[in-house]
C-alpha cells in the first residue's frame, strides 16, 4: 500500500491512525466471534468449477453472501453462477464546505446490480441515482445552485483470482467504465474507467481488505485525462454481543496528477446486520481528513440475493 500524504494533513492522518488502532484494539480484545467473511475451519468447499449462468449453483452450495458495502473496500468474492444480488442506499447524504461554499447532497434509488456468471467472475451494473444537490455561498448567504437529476452509470466485471470461498486470503481484479448522465451539474459529462484491485487476508475473526485503484478521469478545466491512484486499508469484525453484526473501520485515500482536483482522505466508520442468510442492512459514516475532502457522508443501505 503507498498512502502519501502532504504535511498539513500528517496531523488529521495521525488522528485517524490513532482512531483507527483504537477501534482495532477494541474489537480484538473484545469475545471471539466468527466474522461472516471469514474462513471456517471446516472441510473444504465442494468443487463448484462447472456452474454457469444457466447452470446455476444450488442454494446449499452458496459462498458467505459478502457484499461490497458498507464502506470504500470492495469484497474479493464474486456472485455465486446463476445469481443476482443488489445493492442500495435506503438514503446518502454529503455535506462539504470549501473555498466559502458550502455544498449539500442527497442521492436515493442507486442499485447495483450483480450477475454471477460463472464461479469466478461476476458482471455488475451500478446506477447512481436520484440526486440533489444544493451549493450556498456563505459570503454572499445565498444559493448559487439548487437541482435534481439522475447519476452516472458504471458498469463493472469482478474476477476473482483465489480465495472465494475459502482459505487465509483472496485476490480479485474489477475493471469498470463509467458512462456519464446527461445532467451537467451532476456529472463532468466524460467517459471514465479503472482498474481495482481488492486483496482481503483473514487471520482468525478478522478481514483485512487492501485495496489499490487505477483510474483514467476527465480533468477538473478542459477536456484533458489524468492518473488517479485510490489506495485503501479496511478492517472488519463481529461485533460483541450482537450475532450477525459486523463493524468495519477504514482509511481511504483518493489522490491524482491533475493539479485542479484536489486529494481526498476519509477516516470511514460501518457496520451491518445478517437478517438472514440472503439479506443485510447497513449504516455507514465517512469522516474528511483535509480541507478538500467532503466533511461527512452518512447513509444506510440494504442488500439482497436470490
Amino acid at each position: 500500500m503507498v498512502h502519501v500524504v502532504n504535511r498539513r494533513n500528517c496531523a488529521s492522518a495521525r488522528l485517524a491512525a490513532a482512531l483507527a488502532g483504537l477501534a482495532i484494539s477494541g474489537l480484538a480484545a473484545a469475545q471471539p466471534a466468527r466474522a461472516d467473511d471469514a474462513t471456517s475451519p471446516s472441510a473444504p468447499p465442494p468443487d463448484k468449477s462447472g456452474y454457469t449462468l444457466f447452470n446455476p449453483t444450488p442454494d446449499d452450495e452458496l459462498r458467505k453472501f459478502t457484499p461490497d458495502r458498507p464502506a470504500k473496500g470492495f469484497s474479493v468474492r464474486t456472485v455465486d453462477a446463476g445469481h443476482v444480488e443488489i445493492e442500495t442506499d435506503f438514503v446518502n447524504t454529503t455535506y462539504s464546505n470549501y473555498q466559502g461554499t458550502i455544498t449539500r447532497s442527497i442521492q436515493a434509488l442507486d442499485p447495483t446490480v450483480k450477475l454471477g456468471v460463472t464461479n469466478w467472475m461476476d458482471v455488475e451494473v451500478q446506477f447512481n441515482g436520484l440526486q440533489y444537490s444544493r451549493l450556498f455561498d456563505i459570503a454572499s448567504g445565498r444559493n448559487t445552485f439548487a437541482g435534481t437529476d439522475f447519476g452516472d452509470v458504471f458498469l463493472r466485471s469482478k474476477i476473482n483470482l483465489f480465495g472465494n470461498d475459502a482459505g487465509p486470503a483472496g485476490f480479485a481484479l474489477i475493471p469498470y467504465v463509467k458512462l456519464p448522465s446527461s445532467a451537467p451539474f451532476i456529472s463532468n459529462g466524460a467517459v471514465e474507467g479503472g482498474l481495482i484491485a481488492p486483496f482481503a487476508l483473514r487471520p482468525e475473526d478478522f478481514i483485512i481488505t487492501l485495496m489499490t485503484e487505477v483510474d483514467v478521469l476527465k480533468t477538473a478545466t478542459g477536456n484533458g485525462r489524468y492518473t488517479n491512484f485510490v489506495n485503501l486499508i479496511g478492517v472488519s469484525h463481529p461485533v460483541p454481543g450482537l450475532d450477525g453484526a459486523n463493524a468495519v473501520v477504514e482509511l481511504f485515500s483518493s489522490t491524482g496528477t491533475d493539479p485542479a482536483t484536489p486529494p481526498v482522505y476519509t477516516f470511514d466508520l460501518g457496520a451491518n446486520y445478517k437478517l438472514d442468510e440472503h439479506t443485510i442492512v447497513d449504516v455507514g459514516l465517512n469522516l474528511g481528513l483535509n480541507k478538500t475532502s467532503p466533511k461527512a457522508q452518512i447513509y444506510s443501505g440494504i442488500s439482497f440475493r436470490f
